[in-house]
C-alpha cells in the first residue's frame, strides 16, 4: 500500500503522513519476487503442509523508502511527519529462513530496482479502465 500512497500522493504534489517520523523500518517486497516464491511452493513437496514467510526479509527505514520514491518520481514530497502510530511496532520483516531452505527462495529485486518498477507501471496506468471492487 505504502508504494501506491506514496507514489501517487507525491506525483500530484499532495501531503504524505510519515509515522514515527520515518524512523520506522518496514520489509517491502516487490510483488515478482512473491510470484517467485510461489511459483517454487507449487512444485516442493514435503510430506505435510508447511507455513511459510514470503517478503523481503530487509527492513528498510521509512525515511529512506520516501527518498527512494521521490527519487523515481522526480519530485520532492509534502511531508507531515508525525510520531508513531498507537498499537505500531518501530521495526517489522519478514524471517524468510524457512523458505529460503524449502524452497529455494532468494529475493532479488532491490527496493530501489522494485520503486523504479513501479512508478514506470503507476504513470502508464490509466485508472478509468478498471472498476474499483467494493
Amino acid at each position: 500500500m505504502a508504494p501506491w500512497i506514496f507514489t501517487d500522493r507525491i506525483s500530484s504534489n499532495q501531503t504524505i503522513r510519515v509515522f514515527n517520523h520515518g524512523k520506522s523500518q518496514r520489509d517491502f517486497t516487490y510483488v515478482g519476487d512473491i510470484v517467485q516464491g510461489i511459483i517454487h511452493a507449487l512444485f516442493v513437496n514435503t510430506g505435510q503442509p508447511e507455513l511459510v514467510n514470503l517478503g523481503n526479509g530487509s527492513p528498510v527505514v521509512l525515511a529512506d523508502f520516501v527518498r527512494i520514491v521521490e527519487e523515481h518520481v522526480g519530485r520532492k514530497a509534502q511531508i507531515d511527519s508525525v510520531g508513531m502510530q498507537k498499537g505500531d511496532v518501530p521495526k517489522t520483516y519478514a524471517d524468510i529462513t524457512k523458505a529460503r531452505y524449502l524452497l529455494g527462495y532468494n529475493p532479488t529485486t532491490t527496493v530501489e530496482d522494485g520503486i523504479a518498477s513501479f512508478v514506470e507501471w503507476f504513470r502508464d496506468y490509466d485508472a478509468s479502465k478498471y472498476k474499483m471492487i467494493s
